[in-house]
């Protein structure tokens, strides 16, 4: 008699056992099993139009256009790296383009961004130039290359050591006062880590919707970029290496890229 109680005790404390493991397995696969969350998307394209003042002058270069106060200005190139993209919701909600970039050129005016989660965005905000690492790359060590390997976008024979120009700016304008002379030639290469220039564009208003691509406007407007320049002086109309990115000149028009941009 003993022997069969000890038989059924026995089995019950592995019944009770087992169903203890798989009351724990239950458990532990509600605590692991959450629900996947799918992010719908569309795709973001970025329109950059090319404007003197008021003026859409499309994309030929090598065309003379005047602006608001009838100074006659020559674009033949304008080529600048725009990184660390940045889309703001409606609600503040920030969706960042992580390793993007995108070398604009005067000839081109709209390029892909991504992916971009549905709904409302307000404000566009990026860089131009590079980050210092991409900097002191040479171009074929990047996943950039196709955009960094240019020879018009580096100082010297090569892109080190003196890095990348981040704005290639080049052309010919009318500097006298009388509005009445000859374009003289600008060349402007801005470059170097410390002129890195930030850009907010507020009043966007693009809606992203699901499966769909959406073409946020910019306008790039050229003459913003002369804003405060004494162009009479011979001396304002080149910046041509590193060394000249620090002088006043530079720094003046490194302080104007930022007002170049705005919403179309």
């Amino acid at each position: 008699m003993k022997s069969k109680n000890k038989f059924f005790t026995r089995l019950a404390i592995l019944f009770i056992a087992a169903f203890s493991l798989t009351l724990s397995s239950c458990k532990k696969k509600e605590a692991t099993d959450e629900p996947i969350v799918i992010t719908e998307t569309g795709t973001m394209l970025l329109h950059l139009h090319n404007y003197i003042d008021a003026t859409d002058i499309g994309e030929l270069p090598n065309l003379s256009n005047p602006d608001d106060n009838g100074r006659e200005i020559t674009i033949t190139k304008a080529n600048l790296y725009i990184t660390d993209i940045q889309l703001v919701k409606l609600d503040g909600t920030v969706y960042s383009f992580s390793g993007k970039k995108i070398l604009k050129t005067f000839e081109n005016v709209l390029y892909t961004i991504g992916d971009v989660p549905v709904g409302n965005y307000t404000t566009v905000k990026f860089k131009i130039g590079l980050d210092a690492a991409t900097n002191a790359m040479q171009p074929t060590s990047s996943p950039d290359s196709i955009i960094l390997n240019r020879s018009d976008m580096w100082y010297g024979p090569a892109a080190q050591p003196e890095g990348y120009v981040f704005f290639n700016f080049q052309g010919t304008i009318d500097t006298s006062s009388s509005l009445t002379e000859a374009q003289v030639p600008f060349s402007y290469k801005i470059g170097t880590n410390a002129n890195l220039a930030q850009v907010t564009i507020p009043g966007i208003n693009v809606s992203i919707v699901k499966d769909q691509a959406a073409v946020a406007h910019m306008v790039a407007d050229y003459t913003e970029l002369f804003s405060g320049v004494q162009l009479n002086d011979v001396g304002n109309l080149i910046i041509a290496t590193p060394a000249d990115n620090s002088s006043t000149i530079a720094v003046r028009l490194v302080s104007n890229i930022p007002n170049m941009f705005k919403p179309e």
